[in-house]
């Protein structure tokens, strides 16, 4: 897996997080991702040449996951971008930092705001609230389902298989949570695709002392 340390503003110090090598890690500024993008498919295509047939899908997708990254306040998006026949396959992970509800960030706080939803079959929208042991941060809460995610500024809405975890911002910024959410549309592997989420999301750690 390929290692990624990001600098987060100055009041929390910064991360680390893990990602497939064959994964893309992508730049969000909206002034240049474009040409960032072109650069890492670009790259990618001289080293795997049988994705050549795919380079507008990649690219497409990419830039994508970059919006949406973005306009969700992420501050780092890895993306997977895999063609299977006609077909392109993608998953994303994205690491944002936001206010913790009612002003608390203890696990235990945060997993009381969490609700689940009954599970209705295969297809059908589902989520469970649970708590989970992470190497480098401790025991912190995640939801994990079927969800329908509303796609940026409303321009409808996309089933997806969705993993977020919640992990509390240690140090005097007491009101701040690490949100990492992966994220895929590709419903027929969820249980394979939380696996992998659960691998990636367990990698994440603070590097530097927030305070």
């Amino acid at each position: 897996m390929t290692a990624t340390d990001s600098q987060t503003p100055a009041d929390v110090g910064g991360f680390g997080i893990n990602v497939p090598d064959s994964w893309f890690e992508v730049d969000l500024h909206p002034d240049t991702r474009n040409g960032s993008i072109n650069d890492l498919v670009t790259r990618r295509l001289r080293d795997v040449p049988e994705l050549y047939e795919h380079r507008a899908a990649l690219s497409r997708a990419l830039r994508s996951a970059a919006r949406s990254a973005y306009a969700g306040g992420a501050v780092y998006c890895g993306t997977m971008v895999q063609g299977l026949g006609d077909a392109v396959l993608t998953a994303t992970v994205t690491v944002a930092l936001v206010e913790a509800p009612d002003d608390n960030t203890g696990a235990e706080a945060i997993a009381r705001q969490l609700t689940a939803i009954a599970k209705r079959g295969d297809d059908e929208p589902w989520r469970e609230v649970v708590s989970v042991e992470m190497p480098h941060v401790g025991r912190v809460p995640r939801t994990q389902g079927v969800e329908d995610v509303v796609m940026p500024e409303g321009s409808g809405w996309i089933r997806t298989v969705l993993m977020q975890t919640f992990v509390p911002v240690p140090g005097p910024q007491a009101n701040r949570v690490a949100l990492i959410t992966c994220s895929s549309p590709i419903l027929p592997l969820a249980d394979e695709l939380l696996d992998l989420f659960d691998a990636v999301t367990s990698t994440f750690r603070f590097t530097a002392d927030p305070g």
